[in-house]
């Protein structure tokens, strides 16, 4: 997976499992697949399905099928 390609769920759970084989814990094996995928770690501890999550997201809106008021209440 090259970081400008979009990661799929298949990808980073192989990645996960490939750091896990490799002696990482989970939460640093989450962590740094987090970041392989071009996504910010700094303080926040990341779980797999969280970056499964927003990945997912990434892609709506790249792909235009996720604007930036999709999600928003708006008034009737």
């Amino acid at each position: 997976m090259k970081p400008s390609e979009p990661a799929h769920g298949s990808d980073t759970r192989a990645l996960y499992r490939a750091l896990l084989l490799r002696g990482l814990r989970p939460s640093e094996a989450a962590n740094l697949t987090a970041f392989l995928c071009g996504i910010h770690v700094g303080d926040h501890r990341w779980k797999l399905d969280e970056v499964n999550q927003l990945l997912f997201l990434r892609e709506l809106q790249a792909s235009g099928r996720f604007g930036l008021v999709d999600g928003t209440r708006h008034p009737h």
